[in-house]
């Protein structure tokens, strides 16, 4: 290879191992041009594929949100129509429970679970065929913030394993003196102690448990109240469990 400093061009000579295949002669600003060029090339790859590999995460992530929110609309309709279902449900079985006791039969729920619960003063719960039972309850007293929080869990207890359901209440029993007033989770007017209508209570449908909760607020003087009682309705409205426990 030659260099030509006045032209500022090199001279290739290619020779293999027998004969000599050709002189090239190669100028400055033609090896110039073809390095932008390369270099030019070299970018312009790199930015098309960032622009592909963008477009690509771009659509990618609409596809995505699509889904998400087709995702979102089925699990809203499916809870729509399991309410809806749950509620035809009760209607039916409330149907059939007034045609039995039409016709003088006995439906299969009152075969498996006629009785109603009672409690004594140690707050013992007494039942003659299995239905719910009350779990793990507990009762916190917070004098900071003057409340009273009242937790447990309602096991079901059918022999055969099927769903169970029904409505379930907490209430704040003030002491004999007189000096608080019932309070009752979900708000119900009670009627000697228990509450008028009972399909105000918390709705439970499970096939194992449910986790129930209350919170009783504005307690300015907890000496007012002496107990708690958590009463278990089943779906027609029997009264069958009542449990009483002293704060």
């Amino acid at each position: 290879m030659g260099n030509d400093s006045k032209d500022k061009s090199w001279l290739v000579i290619v020779i293999g191992a027998r004969k000599r295949y050709g002189t090239f002669r190669i100028a400055r600003k033609t090896l110039i041009l073809l390095s932008v060029c390369l270099i030019a090339t070299i970018i312009t790859v790199i930015a098309c594929s960032c622009w592909l590999s963008s477009r690509s995460c771009t659509v990618s992530n609409n596809n995505l949100t699509g889904e998400l929110a087709t995702a979102r609309q089925s699990i809203d309709c499916i809870n729509r129509e399991k309410r809806e279902l749950l509620s035809e449900a009760e209607n039916l079985r409330a149907e059939l429970e007034t045609f039995h006791k039409k016709h003088g039969l006995l439906s299969t729920v009152e075969k498996k679970d006629e009785l109603t619960s009672g409690s004594d003063s140690g707050g013992n719960e007494t039942h003659e065929e299995p239905f719910v039972s009350l779990e793990q309850i507990q009762i916190k007293c917070e004098e900071s913030d003057k409340t009273i929080k009242v937790r447990f869990i309602i096991k079901n207890e059918d022999p055969e394993g099927d769903y169970v359901s029904g409505y379930a209440f907490i209430s704040l029993n003030p002491t004999p003196d007189g000096s608080g007033q019932y309070k009752v989770y979900p708000e119900a007017p009670l009627v000697n102690g228990t509450p008028e209508t009972y399909k105000l209570g918390e709705y439970f449908y499970m096939a194992r448990f449910k986790h129930m909760e209350a919170v009783f607020t504005s307690i300015n003087d907890r000496n007012r109240y002496d107990s708690i009682s958590i009463m278990v309705y089943a779906s027609d409205g029997v009264l069958r469990i009542k449990r009483d426990l002293t704060l």
